[in-house]
């Protein structure tokens, strides 16, 4: 049975994605870092927004509640977040990155940097020509669906 162009752009996402983690080495950039790539993807969600709740955080990241109380926790402990408690619902609590967590994230986007640089080093100009083009139209795609 032929795949529909859905099935072919989601299989494409799904191989990028493969691509990045795979490429980047989790265990490498925990080294580098200090961070686990769950802690890493939630600086990343928070850097976007001011604050949000942790249950959404939650959800955005598929992490569950509980797991969700262990890594804010070990953010705190680092001094990378904030936890914040909704004047509206005591039943809500807020999360923020700070400023030394916007700096961590920065360094983290540096070495991301530093690693995909070293990856597509060996290509050739014109390769990386396309390689910007493409990722540019699929930016732009990618934006009209978020």
């Amino acid at each position: 049975m032929d795949k529909t162009i859905e099935d072919r752009a989601a299989d494409d996402l799904i191989r990028l994605m493969k691509f990045y983690r795979d490429s980047l080495i989790f265990m490498e950039k925990q080294a580098l870092t200090g961070l686990h790539d769950a802690q890493i993807r939630l600086l990343f969600q928070l850097h976007m927004v001011q604050m949000m709740p942790m249950s959404v955080l939650g959800k955005n990241l598929y992490i569950s509640k509980s797991h969700m109380t262990t890594l804010v926790d070990s953010l705190i402990k680092d001094g990378l977040v904030e936890r914040h408690p909704d004047p509206n619902d005591r039943r809500v609590i807020n999360v923020s990155i700070t400023e030394e967590g916007r700096e961590k994230l920065s360094s983290i986007e540096e070495i991301i940097r530093k690693q995909l640089k070293t990856i597509i080093s060996g290509l050739s100009t014109p390769h990386l020509q396309i390689l910007c083009s493409a990722s540019e139209e699929m930016l732009d795609i990618l934006a009209k669906i978020h």
